[in-house]
């Protein structure tokens, strides 16, 4: 804030004397010369306009660009110390997570150390949540509850419902959701029904079947990219949140917004009737040597969707043992995903059709790493799915 503060008065010093040094010359040509009353005030005029238009434009453009110091004191630095793991007997990285979803405990501690954050940095963003929604009346209330829980300035919230083809009434629930949202400080929050075709619609073992997946993702991938087209105005980040999440971290979205990635995934769980914590958003994870490998060997038009077999690939929640607050990733899920809202507007969008054997959200990962764009995920802020 210091440094602003004096950049600023460096600034309006140097407008002040440029103001002064004109105002002095013309009040001298006109006493000199004696020329018209009328002369004078206009230049004194002209300097008062110049003066205005230099401080109101400097605020504005500043403002535009986001780049108050509070912004920029906000975000992780990663040059800091690594945690030393065997301190506190964090679970080794796997060579994979093959066959293996389930979650081991973390102390208290340590979850800590690495969601530590001043509530007052990093929260004075304009920010955009994005949320998909289809056959999902049931889910409107907890939904809502969820949003209210998160300790984010309202005033710089907005939030989209893409109601797609409901055979319920979640149209009409998303609505009143959507006011109930509106009344409590949002910017906006609105519902756009965008009622596409070609959704498969039959049971939930037949939609999420293997060979059903590559219709259903195109699908899904249509609705965001509509929803987004439709949504997105002067936000700086969209917050992609699935309508059945149960619980979320209150700070979460600074938590996501302090990272300073292009593309950023919490970690998504869910607990299974013995109450073990297990990975819910197995879309989320990284590559190892033993997957590209695999990769090499695929047909061009092969989709590759995760959860349907062996997996050569560690999925963000395993990363937990590499001690780091964020760590690099190559796929994300939509679970609870923060993208800068600059790199959907250049192009970053969820492929409709295959990316590098990927689609939807895989997809949007491995396209944001082609287009130059980094892809981080955070194991240690969890949110959990139903």
């Amino acid at each position: 804030m210091l440094r602003r503060t004096l950049n600023v008065g460096v600034y309006l010093l140097y407008t002040l004397q440029y103001v002064t040094d004109f105002f002095h010359m013309i009040t001298s040509m006109c006493f000199r010369r004696r020329q018209l009353k009328e002369f004078c005030l206009l230049g004194i005029a002209v300097c008062l306009c110049i003066y205005l238009y230099e401080w109101t434009g400097s605020n504005h453009a500043s403002k535009k660009r986001g780049l108050t110091s509070m912004k920029t004191t906000c975000f992780y630095n990663e040059s800091q110390e690594i945690f030393n793991t065997s301190k506190w007997n964090l679970p080794p990285v796997p060579k994979n997570s093959l066959n293996n979803d389930t979650i081991g405990q973390v102390s208290f501690e340590v979850i800590e150390y690495f969601t530590v954050l001043n509530r007052t940095l990093c929260q004075d963003f304009v920010v955009l949540i994005l949320t998909p929604i289809h056959n999902s009346e049931h889910e409107m209330k907890s939904y809502v509850d969820l949003i209210k829980s998160l300790d984010y300035p309202r005033h710089l919230l907005s939030l989209s419902f893409g109601e797609d083809g409901s055979r319920d009434n979640t149209l009409a629930k998303a609505r009143i959701a959507a006011d109930e949202i509106k009344a409590t400080g949002f910017r906006r929050a609105d519902v756009y029904h965008l009622n596409l075709t070609g959704r498969t619609e039959d049971s939930w073992g037949f939609e999420h079947a293997r060979g059903n997946q590559l219709q259903r993702r195109s699908h899904l991938a249509k609705a965001r990219n509509l929803l987004l087209k439709e949504a997105l105005r002067d936000e700086d980040y969209v917050l992609w949140l699935d309508s059945d999440m149960r619980t979320a971290p209150s700070d979460l979205i600074q938590q996501m917004i302090h990272a300073d990635k292009d593309v950023v995934s919490a970690s998504c769980l869910f607990k299974d009737g013995r109450g073990k914590l297990r990975v819910y958003d197995k879309n989320t994870w990284r590559e190892t040597t033993e997957s590209l490998q695999k990769q090499k060997g695929l047909p061009k038009g092969h989709l590759i969707v995760e959860g349907y077999g062996p997996s050569m690939r560690i999925y963000l929640p395993h990363l937990r043992g590499e001690g780091k607050r964020i760590v690099p990733i190559d796929g994300v899920g939509g679970c609870s995903l923060l993208i800068k809202a600059e790199s959907h507007r250049k192009g970053l969008h969820f492929p409709e059709k295959l990316f590098e054997r990927h689609i939807e959200t895989e997809g949007l990962a491995k396209m944001a790493k082609y287009m130059g764009y980094s892809v981080y995920g955070l194991p240690f802020v969890n949110v959990f799915h139903s």
